[in-house]
């Protein structure tokens, strides 16, 4: 008994000074990405892989565009996979809880992106995230029922973080 006491206390003496000695691991990998475009144009980019309540994948990417200091604008696209077709124009409806946050203008004819994307104005309803509570992105696609995509509390977090870039 008086051994197995002995190896104990060796076995949290060892791993309270590895525990000491070894860094912290970072509490998420961020993917916030920095992409210099001109001399004073940067655009600051999330991208999240996420399923929606069909389970199709989808590639969620928030991005915002700064010039001289000063956002000039954030948007979100979702792109589906091949075989996936949005409808357009339609807005974005944004659900936090059974809360609906907005609606944002759908600009994907602006961009001049193929039928898997979205492409919407997402300025006004980022600066509205006051937590990190999940949010339900609600969309038409094509041949379906509304499409609902949830965005869990970690990307939340980091689209907030991403607002904070400059």
């Amino acid at each position: 008994m008086k051994k197995n006491k002995f190896w104990r206390k060796i076995v949290i003496i060892i791993t309270f000074c590895l525990c000491l000695t070894i860094p912290p691991m970072p509490t998420a990998l961020a993917s916030i990405h920095k992409y210099p475009e001109t001399a004073d144009r940067i655009m600051f980019r999330s991208v999240q892989s996420l399923r929606d309540n069909q389970d199709r994948a989808w590639q969620v990417v928030l991005y915002k565009w700064v010039k001289s200091g000063i956002v000039t604008s954030v948007n979100l696209r979702l792109v589906g996979f091949p075989g996936i077709e949005l409808i357009h124009p339609a807005d974005l409806t944004i659900v936090s809880g059974k809360t609906e946050i907005g609606k944002t203008d759908d600009i994907w004819a602006e961009a001049n992106l193929p039928v898997n994307v979205g492409e919407y104005d997402f300025r006004s309803t980022v600066m509205k995230l006051e937590s990190n509570r999940p949010l339900q992105l609600n969309f038409s696609v094509k041949g379906t029922t509304d499409t609902e995509l949830l965005v869990p509390p970690f990307a939340i977090r980091e689209w907030r973080r991403l607002l904070d870039q400059s």
